[in-house]
């Protein structure tokens, strides 16, 4: 019998609670919960330093409360990343919460050592140049050190051995999204850790499970002109039926809104995918190229024959640091002459950017015309309104707050009939993180498992 496998969350925020049907109706034999980028680490360092006891999602709390009970009851494992930047915290949150429910005879297991930010220092002193992949310029050379946070791309092996151990649930810090779902696949199978083919087909599974409601019709183009849109907030999120030879069957929660096609699968392969002939993660190089998709059935698509490589020497390494703030402000301009308008508007908020040395730099938009398409848009000649928004930034809060009562001061001196929306006035400068990629080498990384029991 194939194991079943569901998708529960695919990022902070998603409704988690859409895994219960999956449960109750026993329909899975594990659940996933993928909720982490490099945005919601900053999110969450951000709390941790106002709160020691925090730097996990508040989803995790939902899990424990709303789904761990049934999960339990069933005796169905559950598997979430959204342990963050404390994984130890989240999990005696979770005992505690399960004691006071009465959930007796849990057990959690707990992945950590993805965080390296205290170790950078370290890393580079034996030997790890840390070099950004992008530019090429070394940790130690860089300027900026401000660094808030710092997580290894972890794999599937620990979680294995959680699993194993007879872990109900598992919270982990930074382990790349597929191998949450790889992990349950190989403790259940008992793959080798150098069976690349069948590896690389549970990679994909995982690829396709993690974003949940995308691969059952959210955000599909295939399938604009065929969705119910009334229905998009309840789509029955994907389940992945997979066999002991590493082929699945991709499906959905039954009777539930959405669609599986071969369309849908199609879409979400190539998310986020920059080489389908070379998708690295840390357990396995998968070749997308090879894989076959095949229709078998209404909301069921097979997927067979994906071939895969060994994993590479090293593990992803992402460093967030702050890059100073942004702060936006949204202006309307109206018939008629909107274009000598804006340039207006343009031309006076330059000459204060200018003369406050502190704006490093500002970028003009206009929504609904060419915010999204930039140059490739073609402006209208002559248009009844422009919506102009600019984004401008500084390394000072201070500053910003002062360039913004600046502009509000042209109320009643700015081009003629020009407005600006007022919650945009009102808003706050926000946090620009910039993201430093680069790779660190297997040996200096140690994945440590702890467990908490009630």
């Amino acid at each position: 019998m194939a194991y079943r496998i569901g998708s529960g969350q695919g990022f902070y925020g998603d409704d988690v609670t859409r895994a219960l049907p999956m449960i109750t109706g026993g329909h899975v034999d594990i659940v996933c919960f993928e909720a982490l980028s490099e945005l919601t680490l900053a999110i969450l360092q951000k709390n941790k330093l106002a709160d020691p006891k925090r730097g996990y999602t508040f989803d995790v709390k939902i899990i424990a409360e709303k789904i761990l009970p049934e999960a339990f009851k069933r005796k169905i494992p559950l598997i979430t990343n959204g342990g963050g930047l404390n994984p130890l915290s989240a999990a005696e949150m979770v005992r505690k919460t399960a004691a006071s429910i009465g959930l007796t005879g849990l057990k959690i297991a707990t992945i950590t050592g993805d965080n390296v930010l205290t170790r950078l220092d370290a890393l580079q002193a034996a030997g790890e140049s840390l070099m950004n992949m992008e530019t090429g310029e070394k940790l130690a050379d860089t300027e900026n050190q401000n660094f808030i946070t710092a997580n290894v791309y972890l794999g599937a092996q620990p979680l294995v051995e959680a699993l194993k151990s007879g872990a109900d649930m598992v919270i982990t810090g930074r382990v790349a999204d597929p191998c949450l779902y790889l992990a349950a696949m190989v403790a259940h199978y008992g793959w080798a850790w150098d069976d690349w083919n069948r590896l690389a087909s549970g990679i994909v599974a995982g690829h396709l499970l993690e974003c949940t409601g995308q691969v059952v019709g959210g955000n599909s183009l295939a399938l604009i002109h065929d969705t119910d849109a009334s229905a998009l907030p309840y789509l029955g999120y994907p389940i992945a039926e997979v066999e002991a030879d590493g082929s699945f069957v991709l499906t959905k929660i039954p009777n539930s809104a959405g669609c599986v096609s071969i369309e849908t699968v199609k879409e979400q392969l190539l998310y986020e995918i920059h080489d389908p002939a070379n998708y690295i993660t840390p357990d396995v190089v998968a070749n997308l190229t090879t894989l076959h998709l095949e229709d078998v059935g209404r909301d069921r698509v097979r997927v067979t024959n994906v071939t895969g490589k060994p994993r590479t020497s090293t593990y992803k390494l992402n460093l967030g640091r702050l890059e100073g703030y942004s702060r936006e402000l949204i202006f309307n301009i109206g018939w008629p002459e909107a274009w000598l308008k804006v340039n207006q508007l343009k031309a006076a908020l330059d000459e204060i950017f200018r003369r406050n040395e502190a704006i490093e730099r500002w970028e003009y938009s206009y929504l609904g015309a060419n915010s999204l398409y930039g140059s490739l848009a073609k402006l209208p000649p002559d248009p009844m309104e422009v919506i102009v928004r600019v984004i401008f930034t500084a390394q000072d809060t201070d500053k910003l707050k002062q360039v913004v009562r600046q502009i509000n001061a042209m109320g009643l001196s700015g081009p003629a009939g020009m407005s600006v929306s007022g919650a945009s006035v009102g808003g706050n400068p926000h946090v620009i993180l910039g993201l430093w990629p680069t790779l660190v080498r297997r040996d200096k990384i140690k994945a440590v498992i702890g467990y908490e029991e009630c």
